[in-house]
């Protein structure tokens, strides 16, 4: 009789339908394509600054219009900021690989608040140039490629708070958390970015 249970379960489970497959990481590969769109704007736009700065200085004039005054503090608080953002952005992945909601949470808002910090200190640059966005080349090169990297620091904070309350509901926790991984993606990758504007136009200028 045991027997003929047993054979009767096995029956019932071999005709049971296969596992679905591996769900790709749809997510993770179209931040990754989004994220690097977004920075060949910039790095194309870096790239014409570069180029015309270097021309103008070979024929031995000023790049800068005497009126402007790109800072080197806010500038490099700015990228002081964004490299601690990525410590606070490693620490919530590894949060909630460890399922500690807790601590990713208060990962996520210290991120945010240094999110916000840096955009608080490009618009401060921005009052400190001395420039108006169409006064000259120079200044609208500037205006557009530090314009653009914000709008992809905003972008990035939003991903970041979507992921965070998809986090309170406790959907992004242990191998589940591709989501929160796609969003520390994008901003590894807007961190990057800036560096090279940093350097570029701050540093440089």
């Amino acid at each position: 009789m045991a027997t003929t249970a047993v054979t009767t379960d096995l029956e019932v489970f071999s005709e049971a339908p296969p596992a679905p497959p591996a769900r790709p990481r749809v997510l993770l590969i179209g931040t990754a394509l989004a994220a690097g769109s977004a920075s060949m704007v910039i790095f194309a736009l870096i790239g014409l600054y570069a180029k015309m700065r270097h021309d103008v200085l070979a024929d031995g004039e000023v790049w800068m219009p005497e009126e402007g005054n790109v800072q080197l503090t806010p500038g490099s608080m700015a990228m002081v900021t964004l490299l601690l953002s990525l410590l606070t952005v490693a620490w919530i992945v590894q949060a909630l690989r460890n399922d500690d909601r807790g601590h990713a949470l208060m990962a996520f808002g210290v991120t945010l608040l240094l999110g916000a910090a840096y955009i608080n200190g490009a618009a401060y640059g921005w009052q400190q140039l001395g420039l108006g966005v169409t006064s000259s080349p120079q200044a609208l090169l500037i205006y557009t490629i530090t314009g653009l990297h914000v709008a992809m620091v905003g972008i990035g904070l939003l991903f970041l708070a979507v992921m965070g309350f998809r986090a309170v509901g406790g959907q992004l926790t242990g191998r589940a958390a591709e989501g929160v991984s796609a969003a520390a993606l994008y901003w590894f990758v807007t961190v990057g970015v800036y560096a090279t504007v940093w350097y570029t136009i701050t540093i440089t200028k």
